[in-house]
């Protein structure tokens, strides 16, 4: 098998060079072929830099700088994507709330699935604030409220539609790519696989808490965060709409031609 893992960075001076480095431990221990795809949004603290210096040292490691541009996770994501030439497509966030080490579990069913995605929300997944060492984020309970309601609206065999810690099959992308501004478009990517017969499997894992920084989601009921609450529930509207019109993404324009 063969990977290549996106890393959507914006000021990840604290912990990104460990997090490489736990990438390429960790894939030299299952012995699979890798490739690491910085894509950076434009960061101030000396991510650039960092991993600029990095890069110079592994064939296997590329990095992308969207200077100029928006900041805007799913089109991060989608140059990571369009620069991959492995198989098997990873991302995830790049603060350690995704512990590289659940690599070690994709080998089980990257063969049988098209979508393999770690959950929050299931029952043997484990949350970083159920330590008491470490406070829930403000934007959590929101996060948990809407995933239940996806979950109530859209299909009950998912449980977290803003997961963004993912392992996809590149043929997903042919003719496909993500839409949105933040975590948002990890719900569309779950109703386009989902309406055009994709297989998919959730599996728990232990979230980790952030190495070092702050969240990128705005504070709490600020007027940024408010907008971006609204976005959310466009989406799921939108997509809540696509699913009871009982067509796969694309094909009910095509039948009405």
């Amino acid at each position: 098998m063969s990977y290549s893992i996106i890393l959507p960075t914006l000021n990840e001076a604290g912990h990104i060079v460990k997090l490489i480095e736990d990438i390429r431990i960790i894939f030299s221990e299952i012995q699979e072929e890798f490739e690491i795809i910085i894509v950076d949004d434009n960061s101030t603290d000396g991510t650039v830099s960092l991993v600029e210096n990095i890069a110079k040292d592994y064939e296997n490691i590329q990095f992308f700088l969207r200077k100029g541009l928006k900041k805007n996770l799913a089109n991060s994501i989608n140059l990571g994507i369009q620069k991959s030439k492995y198989e098997n497509i990873i991302w995830m966030d790049a603060d350690f709330q995704h512990p590289p080490d659940c690599f070690k579990s994709l080998h089980n069913y990257q063969n049988k699935y098209d979508l393999v995605f770690f959950s929050r929300f299931l029952k043997n997944s484990i949350r970083y604030f159920e330590n008491e060492e470490f406070k829930k984020e403000i934007n959590e309970n929101q996060s948990i409220f809407f995933n239940k309601l996806c979950n109530f609206l859209l299909y009950k065999n998912i449980t977290d539609y803003t997961s963004g810690f993912i392992c996809i099959k590149r043929k997903v992308f042919k003719n496909y790519k993500l839409e949105g501004y933040y975590g948002e478009y990890f719900i569309d990517l779950i109703v386009y696989c989902k309406s055009n017969n994709y297989s998919i499997i959730e599996l728990p894992f232990t979230e980790g808490a952030r190495y070092s920084g702050t969240s990128k989601t705005y504070p709490e009921f600020s007027f940024k965060y408010l907008i971006l609450l609204f976005r959310y529930l466009l989406c799921l509207i939108k997509n809540f709409i696509k699913k009871v019109s009982k067509f796969p993404v694309g094909e009910k324009m095509n039948k009405e031609k």
